[in-house]
């Protein structure tokens, strides 16, 4: 018997109060957001290349379930069988996608509370979250920042 992934139990699952308990969004919200992935997805390989075995399926059921459960991507990385950093990358491929969507957009709230600034009130509006960052390496003229030495100055240590 083949083991299904999360994405294919999802598809199964009958009862749509369960998935969106499991989701955070109704069934047909989840087939917009697949249908706009699915095309992103196809055009971006098929410009040829090997495709990445995460399918846009699978990674926006990641997405939901990070966004849903918060869980650290170090715990759904070892759910999924898969590294960190592909699923930060695909978190990250899913927002940027739906963000470019207008329906997925999420409205700024500095400007949804700037009557309140304008009237003198105390509330100031500060977003932030520092969970979990995307890595930052260099990727070009490494060499440049690192020369691949180390330090050639070190104490003369005598055991």
């Amino acid at each position: 018997m083949k083991k299904m992934n999360k994405f294919e139990k999802l598809m199964e699952l009958k009862n749509l109060e369960l998935f969106q308990l499991l989701t955070g969004v109704t069934k047909e919200v989840f087939y917009m957001m697949l249908n706009i992935l699915e095309i992103e997805y196809r055009t971006i390989h098929s410009k040829g290349g090997n495709p990445n075995g995460t399918s846009a399926g699978l990674r926006l059921v990641i997405a939901l379930e990070y966004w849903r459960e918060y869980r650290s991507m170090r715990h759904i990385a070892f759910d999924y069988g898969l590294s960190v950093s592909t699923i930060c990358e695909s978190i990250k491929w899913v927002e940027d996608t739906l963000s470019k969507v207008e329906m997925f957009q999420i409205p700024n709230l500095k400007e949804k509370f700037r009557h309140c600034e304008e009237e003198g009130s105390p509330i100031r509006v500060v977003i932030i979250d520092v969970e979990e960052q995307p890595i930052e390496r260099p990727t070009e003229n490494q060499e440049n920042h690192y020369s691949g030495k180390k330090n050639a100055i070190q104490p003369n240590i005598k055991y």
